[in-house]
């Protein structure tokens, strides 16, 4: 059976590794204020640096409005869209390529007035984490509450490089895990081409 991780259940973890007491929800001590500031900012921070397979959602957007940044269209982003990774285009013979695009944070900005797929980072819930991942978060909080409540700055770039190291682990193994690209697939130009004999 799969360990399901949770955000009180990681930050205990860091607690109890540094010999501090665990999260009460009847006082709110200073460790606690720590971990819940940090704690957003180091999720967000690595999701967005690793391309891992339970954050990974791709959606075709088609809510268009005027765009800006010298593009005409704009398509509105999910809710939970953190960035997006990808934006490729489809054309009804089935080719597929990747236009110019730029995006902040509501919408996603190209010249197309049909759509356009995304691949886009989702904020998920810690149950679905991997334990590498969750490891490197209980690592990264560590490091903050060495800094901010022991200050043992020193012992805090160490964890912190540990962290990483645990990271690089859980990006390594999501890797893996991820489906296979699809296979080269020849557009109309090519086919008119080198298609000829």
């Amino acid at each position: 059976m799969a360990t399901e991780f949770s955000m009180t259940g990681i930050m205990n973890a860091a607690l109890i590794s540094q010999g501090l007491e665990e999260i009460n929800e009847s006082v709110s001590l200073p460790e606690h204020r720590v971990l819940s500031r940090n704690w957003p900012l180091i999720v967000e921070a690595e999701l967005e640096d690793g391309a891992y397979h339970f954050t990974k959602v791709e959606t075709t957007l088609n809510t268009r409005t005027d765009g800006k940044f010298g593009f005409d269209d704009a398509y509105l982003l999910p809710g939970d869209a953190l960035h997006v990774r990808k934006a490729r285009l489809e054309a009804s013979s089935g080719s597929r390529w990747e236009p110019e695009w730029v995006q902040d944070d509501r919408y996603v900005y190209l010249d197309s007035t049909d759509g356009v797929i995304v691949e886009y980072v989702k904020v998920t819930e810690p149950t679905f984490w991997t334990a590498n991942f969750a490891r490197g978060v209980q690592m990264k909080l560590e490091a903050a509450l060495l800094r901010a409540v022991k200050e043992e700055t020193g012992e805090a770039s160490n964890m912190e490089q540990m962290a990483e190291a645990q990271f690089q682990r859980a990006r390594t193994n999501s890797s893996k895990a991820r489906k296979a690209q699809e296979p080269f697939r020849r557009s109309r130009l090519a086919d008119a081409r080198f298609g000829r004999g």
